[in-house]
Formats: C-alpha cells, sequence, structure tokens
C-alpha cells in the first residue's frame, strides 16, 4: 500500500483534488464542490431482502456515499412494476413473482445510513441470450415491431449479447420514458442513471443498414427531407440522425420523467472517451450535459492500463465541466488489489465509481469466484479503498 500512500499524500489531501494534464504534469483541477464515493450493484447482487440489505450495508461500511442500484436488465424489472415483467435473473430463486420489492427495501436502507441511491437502467437492451423470454409480456414478445431490423427485413438475431430495441422510434421511446417515470414517481431515489443509452455498434454489423425497416427509413426521410430508399441514403448522415434521435430519447427522460421531481439527477454511463462515444456509438454525452439535461457523466474507463485511464478521463474533463464528471474505475480489470485505489487516487479522488459490488464484496452472483484466491484479493481491495475513502474524507 506505499504507493497509494504516497499518493494520498501528494494528491488526496487537497482541498480540489487533481488531475493529470497532457503533458503528465499534476496540475489542480477545478474546486470539487461534491465528494462522491460511488459503487455499482447490479441485479445479480441480490436474491433476497438479507442480500438487498447486506449490499447497502457492505458499500457503507467501506464509506460509499452513492448506490447505483440496478432496476432494469433487458426489458424487465427489479421492482413490481405495471408496464414491465419480473426480470428474470430474480425468478430463478425466488416465486413467481418475489414476495418482496428490492427497490424499496434498497431505497429504505440507503436513507436510513444518509447514502443516495441511484436507480439503474439499462436502456437499449431488450434480451440477452439464444432462447427468447419465457413471459409473453415481455416486450420482445409483445413488441416484435420494436425489434432492429436490417434494411432486407431480418431482424437482429438472438445470440450470446444483447438483442436491443429500434432506437429511432416513437413508441419505443414512449415506453422508455414511462418506465423511467414510474420509477421515479413511486421511490424516493436521488437520481436515474442511465447504462446502455447508446448505438450498440459491436452487436450490428458493419455492412447492415439498422434499422433499416420502412417505418424508421420513412421516419429519418420526413425530418430531414432526405430520400427513403435504402439505397439511396447517406451511411453518414443516417448514423448522424440515429444519434439526434438518441439524443431526443434522453431530453424526453429529463423533461418527461425526471423534472417533474425536484432533486432528481440524471446521469448516464458513457463510453471511455468522448470521440469513441460520440463517433462509434452515436453517444453524443457532451451535447447532453452541455444542453442541459444530463447532470453528470460517468465515463467506463475500465482498464489495468493506469496510462490509458489518465489519458481517458483527461479526455472528458477536457470536453464537459470537470464537476459534471464522476469517473467509473473498473475494479473488475484489477488482479493487484493496490490498482483499484491508485487509479482513484490519480483521477478524482473526491469523485468515482466503483465497478462493481460483486468485485470487492462476497456475493450472490452465480459468476463470482469463490476460491480463497479471488475472496482474499476481494477483501485486500476492500482495505485499500476504505484507506483511501476515509484519507479522502478528511480532507473533505
Amino acid at each position: 500500500m506505499s504507493v497509494v500512500r504516497i499518493l494520498i499524500a501528494l494528491c488526496v489531501l487537497t482541498v480540489s483534488g487533481c488531475v493529470l494534464t497532457g503533458q503528465g504534469r499534476l496540475d489542480d483541477s477545478p474546486q470539487i464542490t461534491a465528494t462522491e464515493h460511488g459503487l455499482w450493484i447490479t441485479r445479480w447482487d441480490y436474491q433476497s431482502p438479507a442480500d438487498v440489505r447486506k449490499a447497502i450495508a457492505d458499500a457503507a461500511a467501506i464509506g460509499m456515499t452513492d448506490i447505483y442500484w440496478q432496476v432494469r436488465g433487458q426489458g424487465d424489472a427489479y421492482y413490481p412494476s405495471k408496464l414491465e415483467p419480473w426480470g428474470v435473473e430474480l425468478l430463478k430463486y425466488n416465486p413467481n413473482p418475489p414476495g418482496f420489492d428490492p427497490l424499496e427495501i434498497a431505497v429504505r436502507e440507503c436513507k436510513a445510513r444518509k447514502m443516495k441511491i441511484h436507480a439503474w437502467v439499462n436502456v437499449m437492451p431488450m434480451w440477452k441470450g439464444k432462447d427468447a423470454p419465457r413471459d409473453r409480456s415481455h416486450m420482445f414478445n409483445a413488441h416484435p415491431e420494436w425489434r432492429l431490423r436490417d434494411q432486407d427485413g431480418n431482424m437482429q438475431p438472438l445470440h450470446d449479447g444483447y438483442v436491443v430495441v429500434n432506437p429511432v422510434l416513437d413508441a419505443v421511446h414512449d415506453h422508455i420514458v414511462g418506465v423511467i417515470r414510474e420509477i421515479v414517481d413511486n421511490y424516493d431515489i436521488d437520481g436515474v442513471h442511465l447504462d446502455y443509452i447508446r448505438y450498440l455498434a459491436d452487436e450490428i454489423g458493419a455492412d447492415q443498414l439498422m434499422p433499416g425497416d420502412p417505418i424508421s427509413r420513412a421516419l429519418y426521410a420526413k425530418q430531414t427531407k432526405a430520400s427513403s430508399r435504402s439505397a439511396q441514403i447517406d451511411r453518414t448522415k443516417y448514423r448522424r440522425w440515429i444519434s439526434s434521435r438518441i439524443d431526443h430519447l434522453v431530453e424526453r427522460i429529463d423533461s418527461e420523467s425526471i423534472r417533474s421531481k425536484r432533486g432528481v439527477r440524471l446521469s448516464a454511463a458513457v463510453w471511455r472517451r468522448p470521440e469513441i462515444a460520440n463517433d462509434r456509438y452515436l453517444q453524443n454525452a457532451v451535447k447532453w450535459v452541455d444542453d442541459g439535461y444530463m447532470d453528470a457523466v460517468m465515463p467506463m474507463i475500465y482498464t489495468d492500463k493506469n496510462e490509458q485511464y489518465q489519458s481517458d478521463l483527461a479526455a472528458w474533463h477536457g470536453a464537459v465541466q470537470q464537476n459534471k464528471v464522476i469517473p467509473g474505475i473498473g475494479a473488475y480489470k484489477h488482479t493487484n488489489p493496490a490498482q483499484t485505489s491508485y487509479q482513484v487516487a490519480i483521477g478524482d479522488p473526491k469523485r468515482f465509481a466503483i465497478f462493481a459490488y460483486s468485485t470487492i464484496f462476497e456475493s450472490p452472483n452465480p459468476e463470482q469466484k469463490k476460491d480463497a484466491a479471488s475472496v482474499l484479493e476481494r477483501k485486500h481491495k476492500r482495505e485499500a479503498l476504505t484507506d483511501l475513502i476515509k484519507r479522502v474524507g478528511v480532507a473533505g
């Protein structure tokens, strides 16, 4: 832990925090107005009321201030919803429906500890895996017209990754806005956190025009005055139009679902660099912040390469106001327990979020390794983070 302690002495114990410039020099950053130590808790991390209470208590014990609690995974809900069926991961271990409300318990536990809780929503994913959902009410079954189709009418096939909704359709937007409004209206949450709020380019073939269905092309033609014929569509302009439709969805989420509830923050998990987010994933998060309908961006800088972490974070700090950037740190990438705390310290030690709970705590997550070495690694990561958070707190 000597490296971390040196960094803390140099960097953390300042009022303003610090960042690395392009020249590798440490300069004072703009004043940090709030301390936020965040933790993502996934839908695999709880299967019972006891699991929910344990997860919140664990996070509080090491000094976390903000919880990003997953409430939607793939067109399903991890709370009793009138709009979507129960999350399949929860139903594997509980009666149908479960006899408890995970989100209600999580909110109550966070409030009791004076922690903030943000409802974490996967936006674009519709389903994952090679078999369709069994629930006939699930959007995958109930709304096949919402699926992505290419110019030849071929649906995006089921596969090991996510099948996603068509991001340009008004009906899809209406549903997502409604889901988020349902959460905001019924739970005393502090924020809504959007994930997968982007074009899932890695899931789609480079030669496919997606969405390429007649309805999407007709909407494009109506809004841009361009041709709707697939052979005549300028692919670059079409991609920018898709990006503008994602922008429109984010703006609707803000104006129709969030702002009616005072004090609820809107944040988004964004790609590791602003130019990659915008160019490849059509995620124009800089615009979202600049236009005032996104309160905070959380770049997913998940890497075990410290130089990349520094460079990516500097790119976001150069693109938007620094106090609106909360760097996401991929602790699961770090085999050396000290590296997670190292990246916190060289980045923005007063504002960060750790991905994810099962990387630093024992979890019912079925993918978590349970061997002695993995348990010890998690213990060391917890201890390093606890030590760092305590020192940041002294400076705050």
